[in-house]
């Protein structure tokens, strides 16, 4: 009897483990997965303004550097010699 009662059980713990493993974890995987994208964005909003400023500089110094301007004017005369 006692044999019997150890197998239902443990069927009945084998049968109901995936139901409760599930209804526990995924709470939990879905909180992981939230930080997860929370973080991505954040990190890719960082990266895109670091950038913004980098091209900002680089600009900046560009257009500070000797004989920049009569560069730019060289270039737009042979872009308008050949379209």
């Amino acid at each position: 009897m006692e044999l019997l009662l150890g197998v239902i059980l443990g069927a009945v713990v084998v049968w109901m483990a995936p139901n409760l493993m599930g209804n526990l974890l995924r709470p939990a995987a879905k909180n992981v997965i939230k930080g997860s994208v929370a973080a991505y964005k954040a990190a890719a909003d960082a990266a895109a303004e670091a950038k913004e400023s980098v091209s900002d500089l680089v600009a900046e110094t560009k257009s500070e550097m000797p004989g920049t301007e009569a560069k730019r004017a060289a270039a737009r005369k042979r872009r308008a010699k050949n379209p």
